[in-house]
């Protein structure tokens, strides 16, 4: 059967959310993708109404809707907060295990709100305790997927198909461990199988009233199967029905991230204007990852053009971006790219010269720096004081407007 006979249809108008609870209401208009300033009152609602905070399901619903909105602060926050209100009232086993539940529930928005920011270390750790906690086995399901996910993205594939395991052939995870099952088919090379697997997590999310891609990139990621496989026009109408869906959401991260997509596999010539502008509105949901691949996109589709100059910048931005999120393996692409154009003469920086001016061009205190790098504070002001001086900048501001300057490139 064809890709196109077997992809999932478009879900109709999303039933009304049962019931009178709040935290039902703001995730099913979540998942609908639909009036999402509805959804985050519902959300805020649910967490101000004591009864229902109390209650894991709700809480998570409530909290997930304000993940999806891009309300990262509002939702860590509130996760962190979740239990200790009646922390002093668990002396009956039921109450100490569904505190432990609201805790868990807690634990796994961090873990999101964390990823979203680009921040895959603390997301980790995060994931890593959820998965040796006593949870039930339909958000074990979600946990391990989204654990998958976060361990591709960080360049550790082999990591990944470890704990997938035991899960990756269990269909009754539901539409996540698919959508995790055809990434790491897809990390493979082995698009047909990703294709089918996304297109049939689509079926699954669609069936369940799921349009939001902020839930779930399968269209994305199917569209990029389907190009890999040559099937251009599949892939043009995946990416345009992602981008569609995403601008009813609004979220600027959703959007940003649907955008590039159609710029890359249905560009028809204006790739350079829509990733630009992809990676403005990722810088916007702080998004730093997602960001950082715009702009090295970006940086390919300038230097094909012929703008070396401004294609460097773009590279630059990337690495710093990378290098901020903790992202190594992106990093390295980034300054690969940077490696491969022509060098000038011009001050060389040893490459953890490089990597601490990466660091703080994206804002990091030496004391950040340190840490990311494992390095002492003093090597770190000793590394950026050799980089003033060869690059004969009196501080960071100057930093700045020397390494972002079309003109330079780093020497060697």
């Amino acid at each position: 059967m064809s890709s196109r006979l077997s992809r999932p249809g478009k879900s109709g108008p999303p039933p009304s959310p049962p019931g009178s609870c709040p935290a039902r209401r703001a995730i099913a208009l979540a998942r609908a993708g639909r009036h999402p300033a509805s959804a985050v009152h519902e959300a805020e609602l649910a967490l101000a109404d004591p009864a229902c905070a109390a209650r894991p399901d709700c809480a998570l619903d409530a909290l997930t809707t304000l993940v999806l909105a891009g309300e990262l602060t509002t939702a860590d926050r509130a996760a962190a907060r979740l239990g200790h209100r009646d922390h002093q009232s668990c002396d009956h086993p039921d109450a100490r295990h569904a505190y432990g539940e609201l805790l868990d529930r807690g634990t796994l928005i961090r873990a999101r709100t964390a990823r979203w920011r680009g921040d895959p270390d603390t997301a980790a750790e995060l994931y890593e305790q959820l998965r040796r906690r006593p949870i039930g086995p339909e958000l074990r399901s979600v946990i391990v997927a989204e654990t998958v996910e976060l361990l591709v993205g960080r360049g550790e594939p082999a990591e990944a198909g470890a704990l997938l395991g035991g899960y990756g052939s269990d269909v009754r995870g539901g539409p996540e461990l698919r959508c995790a099952r055809g990434l790491m088919a897809m990390a493979g090379g082995n698009f047909r199988a990703a294709l089918a697997d996304h297109l049939a997590a689509g079926r699954q999310f669609t069936a369940q009233g799921v349009v939001n891609p902020a839930v779930s990139p399968w269209r994305r990621r199917a569209a990029w199967c389907a190009r890999a496989i040559g099937d251009a026009e599949l892939a043009a109408e995946l990416a345009r029905e992602e981008h569609e869906a995403a601008l009813a959401w609004g979220e600027p991260r959703v959007v940003g991230e649907a955008l590039a997509g159609v710029a890359l596999l249905a560009g028809d010539g204006h790739e350079i204007d829509l990733l630009g502008e992809a990676a403005e509105l990722l810088d916007v949901g702080e998004a730093a990852i997602e960001a950082g691949e715009a702009r090295y996109e970006l940086g390919r589709w300038l230097l094909r053009s012929g703008q070396r100059a401004f294609a460097r910048v773009q590279f630059m931005k990337a690495a710093a971006g990378f290098h901020g999120a903790g992202n190594r393996h992106r990093a390295a692409r980034a300054e690969e790219a940077l490696r491969g154009l022509d060098p000038r003469p011009g001050p060389a920086l040893t490459p953890t010269e490089l990597k601490v001016a990466f660091l703080a061009l994206a804002g990091f205190r030496n004391q950040d720096i340190a840490a990311k790098q494992f390095l002492a504070v003093r090597t770190v002001e000793f590394h950026l004081s050799q980089v003033y001086r060869k690059l004969g900048v009196r501080g960071r501001d100057e930093l700045r407007f020397h390494l972002l300057d079309p003109e330079w490139q780093p020497a060697g």
